[in-house]
């Protein structure tokens, strides 16, 4: 016989299989979800913060720098300004996370960001050496800023710009516009006046580029302070404070707001745009989603920049309070990040002004706007945010406007087109293969749930299922051993033994046999 414990102890842990395999089937996605918030949570040590650290994708950046060939027509309002698109200027930025503390009192980090940038010439159409024509930056920001200051301190500035200050165009190599950058007089006229004395002449670097001081430096894109997800989930990856304050100088209005590059919060909702916060725009950038598509296999939401993303305050609302006060608002297509570039009027916008309002390349001459080449596209994985690919694209243009003191006296307000860039994001095909792989344990989690609800539901069912067929088959042989004993009995044909002749033969012989006896 089975014992009632052995029954009694299948029966519990059979129910407790089938209930958990049910469990994990219905709420598959839940668990995966749960399981994967713990995993991407930042918390020091782990494998998933030594990515974050120091990330494996490497990050293609392609440089191209416009040339200005008819600037010595400068003066003459009746001609645009013509430019030439020099390039690619490919290198390969290597990004690392560096002086990073753990804050576990608000569930931040904070670390700083240091790029180094290296130039491929084999997948270069440019050459450092290139002769670029632009704009004298550094005159139009002082220009810009003199507004501001008292009248005696703008006519000293005046008289040492007569002196230093007279050239409307800039030629120095790329080089020296990229990474390297360049001193003029003016900085180093500025290097012998205390900046006690005089802050508004302190100048930030002791040279000027446009990508200049990036390449191995951490200053320039400040201290960061993100949210490690602990606390809560959906402020993974997202900006805390940069600079260590939870607004930008030049917008106080705006709480920072944005992902510092690495995560989303998942799961992505289709129709939802997504947000960064870039340092190099000192400002959150919208893109909103566009569709979904297959990329390498496995799903993926793309999302696309639009001209909703680059409009002004008027057209989207979002962006009114990026601009304020003295901010200069211009048409739709032009984003005003001149606090960033310390005060020199720039503003970004897609490159060739690509979904940007006519009116900025009815203005210039070379503009030629392509989606293929300046769209920014952006694929991510809905179920854990993973960017699959980036390619962001940005430039930078300075606005020339007619001043009433030397040489931009009879300029034309125009938007120079100086340098855009397209950065190009990848994910490694190890990392690819994790991302395959869900799918597939998913698939397999459930067939597994399947097979034990089954496996849970026969232990059950198993020992009293035996019971039932053990006394079934009792019963059915206590029945076959009865009808066995029956016919093993002997025959009795009572209707032969009463006949009258089977009587008559009786006692006729019994009468026989005693006459014999006689």
């Amino acid at each position: 016989m089975i014992g009632k414990q052995r029954i009694w102890q299948t029966s519990v842990v059979g129910l407790l299989l089938a209930s958990f395999s049910l469990f994990s089937v219905l709420y598959m996605e839940q668990i995966e979800r749960r399981m994967l918030e713990w995993f991407m949570v930042l918390r020091p040590g782990t494998m998933i913060s030594s990515l974050w650290q120091s990330p494996a994708m490497d990050i293609n950046v392609d440089l191209y720098i416009f040339n200005w060939t008819n600037s010595e027509k400068f003066s003459d309002p009746t001609v645009k300004p013509r430019f030439e698109e020099l390039g690619p200027y490919r290198f390969t930025e290597r990004m690392q996370k560096v002086n990073v503390e753990w804050h576990d009192e608000n569930s931040t980090v904070s670390y700083r960001r240091r790029s180094r940038f290296d130039f491929d010439p084999k997948l270069s159409a440019g050459r450092p050496s290139d002769p670029i024509v632009a704009p004298n930056l550094l005159i139009v920001g002082l220009y810009q800023k003199m507004v501001m200051w008292s009248p005696m301190l703008r006519s000293l500035m005046l008289l040492a710009l007569n002196i230093y200050g007279k050239e409307q165009a800039m030629i120095r190599p790329a080089s020296d516009w990229m990474f390297d950058g360049f001193d003029t007089p003016m900085i180093k006229m500025s290097k012998m006046v205390p900046p006690s004395l005089v802050p508004e002449m302190k100048f930030p670097y002791e040279k000027i580029g446009y990508a200049y001081p990036r390449n191995g430096s951490m200053e320039i894109y400040g201290h960061h302070n993100v949210y490690t997800g602990r606390d809560e989930f959906q402020k993974l990856g997202q900006i805390a404070r940069w600079r260590y304050n939870n607004v930008t100088e030049a917008s106080p209005r705006c709480k920072l707001k944005g992902s510092a590059g690495e995560f989303h919060p998942i799961p992505l909702v289709k129709g939802r745009p997504i947000s960064y916060f870039l340092p190099d725009l000192c400002r959150e950038l919208q893109v909103d989603y566009s569709g979904t598509t297959i990329f390498e296999g496995i799903e993926a939401f793309v999302y696309r920049g639009s001209a909703r993303n680059m409009a002004n305050g008027t057209d989207n609302p979002d962006n009114s309070c990026y601009c304020q006060d003295n901010c200069q608002e211009v048409r739709s297509g032009l984003l005003n990040i001149s606090s960033c570039w310390y005060g020199t009027p720039v503003f970004a916008s897609y490159p060739h002004f690509y979904k940007a309002d006519p009116y900025y390349g009815e203005q210039v001459e070379g503009m030629k706007p392509d989606k293929d080449r300046h769209e920014m596209v952006i694929m991510l994985e809905p179920k854990t945010g993973m960017v699959l690919e980036i390619k962001a694209r940005i430039m930078a243009n300075l606005l020339v406007e007619p001043k009433t003191h030397l040489i931009y006296r009879t300029a034309r307000r125009t938007f120079f087109p100086l340098i855009w860039a397209d950065y190009n994001v990848r994910i490694t095909d190890d990392l690819l293969g994790y991302v395959k792989l869900m799918p597939i344990l998913e698939f397999v989690g459930k067939i597994c749930g399947i097979l034990g609800v089954v496996l849970g539901v026969l232990m059950v069912f198993w020992y009293p299922h035996q019971m039932i067929w053990q006394k079934s088959l009792m019963h059915k042989i206590e029945i076959s051993s009865i009808e066995t004993n029956r016919s093993l009995e002997p025959v009795k044909n009572n209707d032969v033994e009463d006949s009258p002749l089977l009587k008559g033969l009786k006692y006729t012989g019994a009468k026989d046999a005693a006459g014999n006896g006689n």
